[in-house]
């Protein structure tokens, strides 16, 4: 049986009370004085701990509350309230833990989206100035000597003016598609079909799927389809010009949560690189925009799952999808 502390309130109350009233009675009682005395400093000192315990009873509360609020104005989110025998102190210990959890997953949220925003302005600021500075200088030469630009010259000129426009306008675009994604519309995917279709669409000798008997995933159909094609795309251009390319999208689930495996058997993704390659407008590709990885992220993301680059020994990559 539980005691809780209001129970160890009261019973220190009602011990102290029952203390006073048998100080009371001593006082009245026909006993000698030496007994009497005897008898009063007992019950005093009794009453005295009583009192005392009762006091911190009472402090301990406050004191566990307070040094809770110091921990969190101090941003140390470490702290952890251990269980406890009693029912409302492991209610409280709980809400706190659950609190400190939840700011301190907050504190990591506001690290990772200050870690990308100034990537991303970084990443803006150095496309932007490059695209814009030679148009810049073009169009001011085109009007200080305008007599110099024959129809051809100006030809050619607006056209390189036109294409640094397009390059802008290209990155825009890209950078619209990672911050207006729209919430995915869950619905049952079966995944035989869903691979079925993935496979007659690629056509791919070296793409190989499997999946888990009656497996059923839910989730937008379109959005994940985007992402796939994507982890695979990156694979097989990883994988392109080996004689034995492969890869491999494997779909199971474990401990009750699905998840999609894509892998390869290209060079891999170096050490130096593995924290970067998620971040928006990073590519090792000539032609690449960056935003790939970053996006897929975003999209399972919003479907409560991730996307990660998994460590493995040896050759090849291995992404996996959780939904």
């Amino acid at each position: 049986m539980r005691i809780r502390i209001k129970n160890f309130y009261q019973i220190r109350f009602v011990l102290v009370a029952l203390a006073f009233m048998a100080l009371g009675w001593l006082l009245a009682s026909p006993l000698l004085e030496e007994q009497r005395a005897i008898y009063i400093g007992v019950i005093v000192v009794a009453a005295i701990v009583l009192l005392r315990l009762l006091v911190r009873m009472v402090n301990f509360v406050p004191t566990q509350v307070n040094y809770f609020l110091h921990s969190l104005l101090c941003n140390d989110y470490m702290i952890h309230f251990p269980p406890t025998k009693d029912a409302e102190l492991e209610d409280m210990y709980e809400n706190m833990n659950c609190i400190i959890g939840q700011y301190r997953d907050n504190l990591l949220d506001i690290h990772y989206k200050q870690q990308y925003y100034n990537r991303l302005l970084r990443v803006m600021t150095h496309e932007l100035r490059n695209s814009i500075t030679p148009v810049i200088s073009l169009s001011s030469d085109i009007l200080k000597r305008q007599d110099s630009y024959h129809p051809d010259k100006l030809r050619r000129s607006l056209k390189v003016i036109h294409g640094e426009c397009e390059n802008v306008k290209s990155f825009l675009d890209s950078y619209y598609k990672l911050t207006h994604l729209p919430e995915p519309q869950k619905e049952e995917i079966k995944v035989d079909e869903f691979f079925g279709r993935m496979q007659e669409l690629l056509n791919d000798p070296a793409i190989h799927f499997s999946w888990a008997e009656g497996m059923t995933l839910m989730a937008d159909e379109t959005m994940l389809h985007l992402v796939l094609i994507n982890l695979i795309r990156n694979a097989r251009e990883a994988t392109e010009g080996m004689p034995d390319a492969s890869v491999k999208i494997i779909a199971t689930e474990a401990d009750g949560v699905p998840y999609i495996q894509v892998s390869d058997n290209g060079p891999g993704v170096p050490e130096t690189i593995r924290d970067e390659i998620f971040l928006p407008f990073y590519t090792t590709k000539q032609e690449g925009s960056g935003i790939g990885l970053c996006l897929s992220r975003q999209i399972m993301r919003l479907h409560g799952g991730d996307l990660k680059l998994l460590p493995i020994n040896g050759q090849g990559a291995v992404f996996m999808v959780t939904i």
